[in-house]
C-alpha cells in the first residue's frame, strides 16, 4: 500500500537518520549557480548574523525522497539542488562530505556549477566559519517528503519537472511565512497542512485542486485585478509581490482583524411588540469551520500564522465549491450540478477559472445566500465570451472586466446584497448585444457545444440564446 509521510525535520538529524541517499539517473542535473548560492548565503547570514533570532528555525523549503527498500537507498526526487549545496558547504568547512551523501553526477552541466560553486564557497569561508559557529546546519530545517511506492514518486518527479520556474512559488512562500514563526511545534503542523494539500493534489493528478491554482488563479487575481486598469497578468513575481512582499509584520505573536462578515456581532435589528429596539446577535458562526475564519479576500495580510490561516480558508471554500464531498448545503450542491454539466473538460480553462474565481469571492462576501442562481448569472456573463469567440485567451477575460462599466470582481465585493451584483451583470450591454446576434449553427465547434451544454441544463426546445437572460431560475 503507498503510504507517504511528511514531517518536519532539521539538517543535522536529517542526514543521521536518513543514509545511503543517492541521485537516481533520470533527475536533471545540479543547475544552481554563483548567484544563487550567493543569494542563500546572504540570506543565512541575515537570518544567523545581522539579525539574529535564537530560538527561531530557518526553514528551506522541502525535500522528496522515494525509499527504494529493493536497493536499500533512499533516491532524491527533489530537493539535489539545495542539498548539493549544503553538502558543498560541509565540504569546505570540513574538507569531507556529508556521512550518507557521497553523491554521484553524471553531467557536465553539473560538473561545471559544482566546480564553480565549490570555488565561491572557498572564498567565503569567514562567513561560512561564523554560520558554523552560531550551529546554522543544526537550525535549518525543511519539511520532508518520503514515499515508499515508485510509481508515487515517479508521479512527484513529472509534477517538479513540469512546475517550471513560475510554479515554484508556493514552495518560496511556504518558507518564507514559516519562517516568521517561534512555535516549532505550530510550525510543523502548519508545513503538514501545506504538504499534505499539495500531495492531494498530485495524488488525484488535478492541478486545480492545488494550492499553486488557488494563489495564481483565485487568491492573486481576486486581490489584484481592481478597477479599470493596470490589470497586471500573474506570475511569480507577481506572487511573491503580493503574497510576500507586501505582507505586514506581525507583533507580540498577533495580528489585528479587519471587517468581515464573519466577525460582526449583530446583524438584524428586530422591532417587538412593545416598540423596544432589540439588537439580534451573528451566533451561527464556528470559527472551527474554517471556511467561517474572520477574514476577507482583500484584506491586507500579516506575516506568518495570518497568512497560512488566511489561504486554509480560501482552499477550503475552494474544495467545498467544488470538490468537497458529500455537502449538504442544497445551494452548493445546486452549484455543482450546474458546473460539472457545463464547465466540463469541453469548456475553456480560462473560463472555467474565471467562474471559479467569481465563485469564490461571491461565497467569500455571502456564503451560500442564493449562490445557485449568482452561478447562472456569472455563467450568462462568461459564458457570451464563448459564444463570441472561438478561441479564447486570457486577454478575453481581462477585457471583460475592462469593458462593463465596472469591475465584476470589484461588484462582487463591495456588494450588500446578491441582487446588486444580479442587477450589475442583468444591465451590461455588451453581453445582450451578443446573445442577442447569436446565430450559431451545428458546425461551430467549441462554441456550439457550450450551446448545446447550456440548453440541455435548461431543458429547453429552443435553439436560440437570444432569452438566455430569463431562463435563470
Amino acid at each position: 500500500m503507498a503510504e507517504v509521510k511528511v514531517l518536519n525535520i532539521n539538517y543535522k538529524d536529517f542526514i543521521q537518520k536518513y543514509q545511503n541517499i543517492q541521485i537516481p539517473d533520470y533527475q536533471r542535473p545540479y543547475r544552481w549557480n554563483k548567484e544563487k548560492v550567493k543569494e542563500l548565503l546572504e540570506d543565512l547570514r541575515e537570518f544567523f548574523i545581522d539579525k539574529p533570532e535564537p530560538d527561531l528555525d530557518y526553514y528551506i523549503g522541502g525535500i522528496l525522497l522515494y525509499n527504494n527498500k529493493q536497493e536499500d537507498c533512499y533516491e532524491i526526487i527533489d530537493g539535489q539542488q539545495r542539498l548539493t549545496t549544503l553538502n558543498l558547504i560541509s565540504y569546505v568547512l570540513t574538507d569531507s562530505i556529508q556521512q550518507g551523501q557521497n553523491f554521484h553526477y553524471n553531467n557536465h552541466i553539473s560538473f561545471y556549477h559544482i566546480k564553480e560553486n565549490y570555488q565561491f564557497l572557498t572564498e567565503q569561508i569567514e562567513l561560512l566559519q561564523l554560520l558554523q559557529k552560531n550551529n546554522f546546519f543544526k537550525k535549518l530545517v525543511f519539511t520532508l517528503i518520503l514515499s515508499n511506492e515508485e510509481d508515487q514518486s515517479f508521479a512527484f518527479f513529472d509534477s517538479q519537472n513540469n512546475r517550471g520556474v513560475s510554479l515554484a512559488a508556493d514552495d518560496y512562500l511556504k518558507a518564507y511565512h514559516l519562517r516568521e514563526i517561534e512555535s516549532e511545534t505550530l510550525q510543523s503542523k502548519l508545513a503538514e497542512q501545506w504538504e499534505h494539500a499539495a500531495i492531494k493534489a498530485q495524488n488525484e493528478k488535478n492541478i486545480e485542486k492545488g494550492l499553486l491554482h488557488l494563489f495564481y488563479k483565485i487568491l492573486y487575481r481576486s486581490r489584484q485585478w481592481k478597477g479599470q486598469s493596470n490589470i497586471i497578468p500573474e506570475n511569480k513575481d507577481q506572487i511573491l509581490s503580493s503574497f510576500q512582499k507586501k505582507t505586514i509584520k506581525s507583533t507580540n505573536n498577533s495580528y489585528r482583524l479587519f471587517k468581515a462578515k464573519d466577525n460582526v456581532k449583530f446583524t438584524e435589528v428586530v422591532i417587538s411588540e412593545e416598540d423596544t429596539v432589540n439588537l439580534i446577535a451573528y451566533t451561527e458562526t464556528h470559527f472551527e469551520d474554517v471556511c467561517n475564519l474572520p477574514f476577507t479576500i482583500r484584506q491586507p495580510l500579516y506575516k506568518g500564522l495570518n497568512f497560512f490561516q488566511f489561504t486554509q480558508k480560501y482552499y477550503a471554500i475552494h474544495q467545498l465549491l467544488f470538490y468537497k464531498t458529500h455537502i449538504e448545503d442544497s445551494g452548493i450542491q445546486k452549484v455543482r450540478v450546474f458546473y460539472s454539466e457545463i464547465y466540463n473538460s469541453n469548456m475553456s480553462e480560462y473560463l472555467r477559472h474565471y467562474i471559479q474565481l467569481c465563485l469564490v469571492m461571491y461565497y467569500d462576501t455571502f456564503g451560500s445566500l442564493e449562490i445557485d442562481k449568482a452561478v447562472q448569472y456569472f455563467d450568462y456573463f462568461i459564458g457570451s465570451i464563448r459564444i463570441e469567440k472561438y478561441y479564447v485567451r486570457q486577454e478575453a477575460i481581462k477585457n471583460s472586466l475592462l469593458q462593463s462599466d465596472n469591475n465584476l470582481l470589484d461588484v462582487i465585493a463591495h456588494s450588500y446584497l446578491p441582487e446588486e451584483v444580479f442587477d450589475f451583470i442583468s444591465r451590461q450591454n455588451q453581453v445582450k448585444t451578443i446573445y442577442k446576434n447569436e446565430n450559431l449553427k451545428a458546425d461551430n465547434g467549441v462554441r456550439d457545444n457550450y450551446k448545446n451544454r447550456v440548453i440541455s441544463y435548461y431543458g429547453l426546445k429552443e435553439y436560440k440564446l437570444t432569452k438566455r437572460i430569463q431562463w435563470i431560475k
